[in-house]
């Protein structure tokens, strides 16, 4: 199996530090549809469709996120055993750093 190119390998970290900033937009967007859903619900609205929204923005980027794989060790990079955690600076198997933009 050949190693992938420095190009292929950047685009790897590229492609993980976009997964992780777009889950952490949900997160750091979340007073604002507790406001927006607190407004709604206030005036009598129907929120069921905000609701649906979010979840499936959230569920969809924290599966984006899952699903990486480490251009080193080809393991998930933000997923251990089970659980996602979006806080990881590294790769939970091989200590990868998200901000190296070459191998070595």
């Amino acid at each position: 199996m050949t190693a992938p190119s420095e190009d292929a390998y950047s685009e790897a970290l590229r492609k993980i530090r976009t997964s992780k900033n777009r889950l952490m937009v949900c997160f750091l967007t979340f007073p604002v549809y507790v406001y927006a859903v607190g407004r709604l619900v206030g005036q009598g609205q129907d929120i069921t469709w905000l609701m649906l929204a979010y979840m499936a923005l959230y569920a969809g980027f924290g599966i984006n996120m899952s699903v990486r794989r480490c251009p080193d060790c080809h393991e998930q990079f933000f997923v251990k055993k089970y659980f996602l955690n979006p806080f990881r600076r590294d790769c939970a198997h091989c200590g990868l750093s998200l901000k190296q933009q070459t191998r070595g």
